[in-house]
């Protein structure tokens, strides 16, 4: 499997305590079924994470993950509130969006499996060098390029979020990623908006699916921040 791999004798200890303990088990069978067989995957279009195509920085994730089980990969499309229900009800292996452990439905999810934050990021708010920075973003209009995760903490924050094609032509505020502002030539003021800790859901009580997932993407948390770099920068 292309994942996370332990060596030597840390990976035979690994053995044997899951032997000693159990491995976790599948109650529906969904590691077995998947292997050699179909992942369903459910998709919330949310660039730069999903999009039609299907692509995006989760869609590279979960091919790869696929690929590791010789497994085909079978998309579902929907609103967040129809796979989370998809996925509870098991008719979903692997739901994904770009969904944070705070992302409405998510935050609030007692009944579908969720994995661990795989990667962690923080968005800034930057402005040309030599352009007065601000002290909050209260009433405050900021350029984003997605309308999505960074979109809704500004609106927390109490800032109004436009979105523009290009944020580097705009005369406006800035909300992305450092390696973004970097490359646009743009300084950050200071103000940080809040950790967007990623996180993909499966079925309820799947745990070793989810044991599983959560063991591939530990290993895959510099490509999934590389994905990240190349889709925003695109």
């Amino acid at each position: 499997m292309r994942g996370f791999v332990l060596a030597g004798g840390i990976w035979l200890a690994a053995l044997l305590t899951l032997w000693g303990c159990g491995f976790p088990g599948d109650p529906m069978g969904t590691l077995d079924r998947v292997r050699g067989g179909e992942m369903r995957v459910g998709i919330v279009g949310n660039p730069p994470w999903t999009a039609g195509g299907p692509s995006g920085v989760e869609v590279e994730l979960v091919e790869d993950f696929a690929q590791g089980l010789d497994a085909e990969t079978v998309y579902v499309r929907g609103t967040t509130p129809e796979l989370l229900e998809a996925t509870k009800q098991g008719a979903v292996d692997v739901l994904v969006g770009g969904f944070t452990d705070q992302s409405p439905g998510i935050r609030e999810q007692k009944e579908a499996g969720i994995t661990q934050p795989y990667l962690v990021v923080r968005p800034f708010v930057g402005v040309p060098p030599g352009r007065a920075g601000m002290d909050d973003l209260a009433e405050q209009r900021v350029a984003v390029s997605e309308t999505g995760t960074t979109a809704g903490h500004l609106k927390e924050e109490g800032a109004f979020p436009v979105r523009v094609e290009d944020p580097r032509r705009s005369d406006l505020p800035v909300a992305a990623y450092r390696w973004q502002l970097e490359a646009w030539g743009l300084e950050p003021v200071g103000i940080e908006l809040p950790e967007e800790r990623h996180v993909m859901a499966v079925p309820p009580g799947e745990n070793g699916w989810l044991v599983a997932l959560e063991r591939f993407l530990a290993g895959r948390r510099a490509e999934a921040e590389g994905l990240l770099r190349e889709e925003t920068l695109g």
